[in-house]
């Protein structure tokens, strides 16, 4: 017999917003997420997409819950030609400015790294991030992701959005504000791994890459190619590494 929730008696929902992104006052992007942890939604969104990357020339960033707005002043400008893209991305599957690229763009350069990272290490810090996923754990429909040094020690930082491509943003954006050097780190997703978050985290110079669920064979592609580590299905004592092994020991 199925017992039927309503309501009153069933978990809070998940919070959605339209949250509006812009760099020097020009509306950049539209996307679909949770509305806490906006600044850094915003600063990482920027990073990913490759309009902002020079921490000097930041200069601040600020946000409006309560319009579920974000404004981002830095000293660097869009590319000549470039246009705003008021768009909207969805919390689900976002499409990435880097998967656009057109002809006369430069193939970007793979990531180099002699950081080794212990599979024993991946794991554990993988167990760590489901534990502190206040949210998700709380049974909202939420996405974690979390940056450690796949060695030993605890998860840096930590940041949840209903989207996953959002929860990685909002890990990179806080990463660089706080001036966390990523170079030698891994980035840990509770969600399943698609082609735009292995080019978000070649982005942010992290090399590697794991999700307790699958990825597909266009992420593990790309991953190869950009130098990226990407692990999948890191969970009950296994993983599965899909690209560059050899950072890979244990």
């Amino acid at each position: 017999m199925a017992v039927i929730e309503y309501r009153a008696a069933a978990p809070r929902t998940t919070a959605e917003r339209p949250i509006r992104i812009f760099l020097n006052d020009a509306p950049v992007a539209v996307s679909q997420g949770s509305p806490y942890d906006l600044a850094e939604l915003a600063v990482g969104y920027l990073l990913s997409e490759g309009l902002i990357a020079d921490r000097e020339r930041f200069v601040e960033v600020t946000a409006d819950p309560e319009a579920a707005a974000v404004y981002v002043a830095s000293g660097e400008r869009a590319a000549e030609g470039y246009v705003p893209l008021h768009r909207v991305t969805s919390a689900g599957c976002a499409r990435s400015a880097l998967l656009a690229a057109g002809d006369g763009v430069p193939a970007p350069a793979r990531l180099r790294t002699e950081a080794r990272f212990d599979a024993d290490a991946l794991l554990a810090q993988m167990d760590e991030l489901c534990e502190r996923s206040p949210r998700r754990n709380t049974g909202e429909c939420v996405h974690g992701c979390g940056l450690g040094d796949g060695r030993a020690g605890g998860l840096l930082l930590v940041r949840e959005d209903i989207g996953r491509h959002n929860a990685m943003d909002k890990l990179i954006g806080q990463a660089w504000l706080d001036r966390v050097a990523v170079g030698d780190k891994a980035l840990f997703i509770t969600g399943r791994i698609s082609c735009e978050m292995a080019l978000k985290a070649h982005r942010a110079g992290c090399p590697v890459l794991v999700s307790r669920k699958s990825a597909t064979d266009e992420a593990a592609r790309r991953a190869e190619e950009l130098g990226v580590t990407l692990v999948s299905h890191c969970r009950d004592g296994c993983l599965r590494v899909l690209s560059c092994p050899d950072r890979i020991a244990g």
